[in-house]
């Protein structure tokens, strides 16, 4: 477990914690709460220090907004395997559902996701941070593919439309340059998310590759996901 030296009677204090457990001495800054834009600059500059910082942080403003933010990515990969475009659905509507119902999806995935890392991580390593330190460390390592929502998305849908979800044509036979341009920056999301998530987790101890390993079990939730959704979505149209 990470600790902080009192600058007053020298006891070491869990890093989490604002004041000293034995003279009551403020021990570190408050933080009473985070800073969207500094904070997702931070995730690429110095991410252990932010993370550290989120988890210091008191309201953990955000996380619910960053959820919704990344869903529509997600979405958008399950309607890509479910090859929506194959079908006569028209594209106003895959569109409208993208735009909809993706932060739907997120705002109900995500926090699922992060009761799963809070009881593997409580299971395996006794780690007991509660859903709000889970959530808030989850929602500000999905930055990377929260950017590709946000950023890369729109364009996927400008460039192609609905042929992004077809295979006939398929998106990378029509323009082959843009979509794996593209296509390659959205696929190096997810394992910068992966690395990223077990910097918050380490300050209770637990060595950085055995998190790591949690993080392949945690990520099992979200493909399992897009997987039933994909399927489901084809029985409908």
């Amino acid at each position: 477990m990470w600790t902080t030296p009192c600058p007053s009677c020298h006891g070491e204090n869990f890093v989490l914690r604002l004041r000293c457990e034995s003279c009551g001495a403020f021990v570190r800054e408050r933080v009473p709460a985070l800073d969207l834009f500094s904070t997702l600059w931070g995730m690429i500059e110095a991410p252990a220090a932010t993370t550290l910082r989120i988890g210091r942080s008191e309201q953990k403003n955000y996380t619910h907004l960053l959820f919704a933010l990344t869903g529509p990515m997600l979405l958008a990969l399950m309607l890509f395997v479910a090859r929506i475009g194959d079908t006569t659905l028209p594209f106003g509507i895959v569109l409208l559902g993208i735009v909809f119902g993706g932060p739907l999806l997120g705002l109900l995935l995500f926090p699922l996701m992060a009761w799963w890392q809070h009881f593997l991580l409580r299971l395996a390593y006794g780690i007991r941070a509660g859903y709000r330190m889970h959530a808030a460390w989850l929602a500000w390592c999905l930055t990377p593919i929260m950017w590709t929502s946000v950023l890369l998305l729109p364009l996927l849908l400008g460039l192609f439309g609905v042929i992004l979800f077809s295979t006939n044509p398929a998106p990378w036979d029509l323009l082959p340059l843009p979509f794996w341009s593209l296509a390659m920056l959205c696929a190096m999301a997810l394992p910068w998310s992966m690395l990223l998530l077990p910097l918050g987790p380490r300050i209770h101890g637990v060595s950085y590759p055995r998190l790591l390993a949690i993080q392949l079990a945690v990520w099992l939730l979200p493909a399992l996901v897009v997987i039933l959704g994909a399927s489901f979505i084809r029985t409908l149209v």
